[in-house]
């Protein structure tokens, strides 16, 4: 790697050089321009860099119905994917978002699959996601490109061979253009690193974007993309898409191909696992995607994968919803206490629904050995990664406590193992006595918070620990209304109230989304997308 001996800084100037490179200079803004400008939103159709039509293919449609024009021929392939690549380039400038570009290599693609539709008898069937543009993490290999995951010692070393799901995905037909930040360690809430620096928030840039797939977050709300792919170890798809106002899937381990994802696990453990999952505009869009993959052989792509089929389940006629108000260690923030409120009102006011109050059984000492599987060396894995080039830890890895972590004996990560195998017991046990179909609950005790102040992964980590499918539903933004109110209110001690305190007011927190988590049983991911489309259709009344 050609990292090695050279200072991480040289290797991140040099890195961005590339980077900039790739944007043709007749796609480039004047991003100092709303370097004042707090909501990016609308720049990407008000710059003047896409023409009325390309704003039209980005900003009218979610996957699935561009999909249907590009099949009907309303545009060309390579139309859609000259759009996708403008706006992504925008996207970039404003927020930061991208790591990798290829955006000459997928017009090129483009134009192949336009040739080959042209050329091929008597119209022959085509792929499941033939011409779809499809953003991904930084953590998936793709040929020629780097897999930096924002370390410097990663820099320069272009992947020889395609992760599973970027061949699976190229095998449907879609075409991939660009991959997004992430942070150091892809361990914490804020998309920043050495190499590449911070993703912005686009609804308010004050606050994070989110991670660890921030940098996908963003450019999707940007609509850089409308369809993208994250990984999952503790909430690293749900927290930004929360975060950036998307619908977001964390699927069970296994069934979305995972091989030749970079995730920086210590190499041979196999305690809680990185899963892969869609992040979107529409929750249709995110059974788009799972569908196409459940529906092919993956067992080809990845020796790890668990080929569970597409089996074309229905909606139960009475749904049975588990309400979680909050998880017994974080209290909700007054905006995200109001949505969840209003979330759960709208649900019982539907007879197909029974909902069910619960709470969380021993998440205090789950969350403590959630930490530990992270990094049962302690230190040692992240920091002689960082050793090799001299680069120091972001603020953010202070803030989560990760390079505090004390690493655990070959007999203690045993132990770990034997708490979790007990919890998943209770766990069954709670949602078999309670016949729940689902269970609704915060996706985070906050919104988006102030760059590096993103503490804990509570709400969502418990669902990686236990394997769980879990989904995330936008439901509104911060209002004039959502005042602050009195720490007082936090009602699980000092570490409780230092983050209830970080909720100032609608005015730091402007625009800021709010969302909730549909949970569902581990490898049901098909049955928990048909129950989180219902819910969706009555959250945001809009029937799919």
């Amino acid at each position: 790697m050609t990292g090695y001996g050279k200072d991480y800084r040289s290797i991140a100037a040099d890195k961005q050089r590339q980077r900039q490179d790739k944007i043709p200079e007749q796609w480039l803004i004047d991003a100092q321009k709303y370097d004042k400008a707090t909501n990016l939103l609308q720049v990407p159709v008000t710059c003047g860099i896409l023409n009325e039509v390309e704003c039209q293919i980005t900003s009218d449609y979610d996957a699935t119905a561009l999909l249907e024009k590009i099949q009907g021929e309303v545009w060309s392939v390579e139309q859609v994917t000259v759009a996708f690549c403008k706006r992504a380039a925008v996207a970039h400038q404003l927020t930061n978002c991208l790591t990798e570009i290829f955006f000459y290599e997928a017009i090129e693609r483009a134009r192949q699959l336009d040739r080959e539709r042209r050329e091929s008898p008597n119209g022959k069937a085509l792929r499941p996601l033939h011409g779809l543009p499809i953003s991904l993490k930084d953590s998936f290999h793709i040929v020629g490109q780097d897999t930096s995951t924002g370390l410097a010692c990663f820099v320069n070393d272009p992947a020889e061979q395609n992760s599973a799901l970027a061949a699976l995905l190229l095998d449907l037909g879609a075409i991939l253009y660009c991959k997004t930040n992430l942070p150091q360690t892809i361990m914490t809430g804020d998309s920043d690193n050495n190499v590449f620096g911070r993703t912005l928030n686009p609804h308010n840039t004050n606050l994070t974007a989110g991670g660890s797939t921030g940098g996908e977050g963003a450019l999707i709300a940007l609509r850089g993309s409308l369809l993208g792919v994250g990984t999952d170890i503790a909430g690293s798809i749900r927290i930004p898409s929360l975060c950036n106002g998307l619908y977001g899937f964390r699927g069970s381990v296994g069934v979305v191909p995972h091989g030749g994802v970079r995730d920086l696990a210590v190499p041979g453990t196999d305690g809680v696992r990185s899963t892969a999952g869609p992040m979107a505009t529409s929750i249709r869009d995110c059974q788009l995607l799972m569908k196409a993959i459940m529906e092919s052989e993956t067992w080809r792509y990845d020796s790890t994968v668990v080929s569970v089929p597409w089996r074309g389940l229905r909606v139960r006629e009475k749904l049975r919803i588990g309400l979680v108000e909050d998880n017994g260690i974080d209290t909700p923030s007054p905006p995200i206490r109001r949505s969840f409120n209003e979330a759960a009102r709208l649900l019982q006011g539907i007879n197909e629904i029974e909902v069910i109050p619960l709470s969380l059984p021993g998440l205090g000492d789950i969350y403590q050995d959630l930490v530990r599987y992270m990094a049962p060396l302690g230190t040692e894995h992240y920091s002689e990664l960082f050793n090799r080039t001299g680069e120091p830890a972001i603020p953010s890895l202070d803030t989560i406590g990760l390079m505090s972590v004390e690493g655990t004996t070959l007999k203690g990560f045993f132990e770990m193992n034997a708490r979790r195998q007990e919890a998943a017991k209770k766990y069954l046990q709670l949602f078999c006595d309670n016949r729940i179909d689902a269970i609704l609950m915060p996706v985070a005790a906050h919104t988006a918070v102030p760059w590096d102040k993103w503490a804990n992964a509570t709400y969502t980590g418990l669902w990686n620990y236990l394997d769980y499918p879990a989904v995330v539903i936008p439901v509104d933004k911060v209002q004039d209304t959502d005042l602050a109110d009195d720490v007082v209110h936090a009602k699980y001690g000092p570490g409780d109230a230092e983050l209830y305190k970080l909720y100032t007011g609608p005015e730091l927190y402007s625009d800021a989304p709010t969302a909730v988590q549909v949970v569902g049983y581990r490898q049901m991911d098909e049955a928990l997308l048909n129950t989180a489309i219902f819910l969706d259709s009555i959250i945001n009344g809009q029937k799919q």
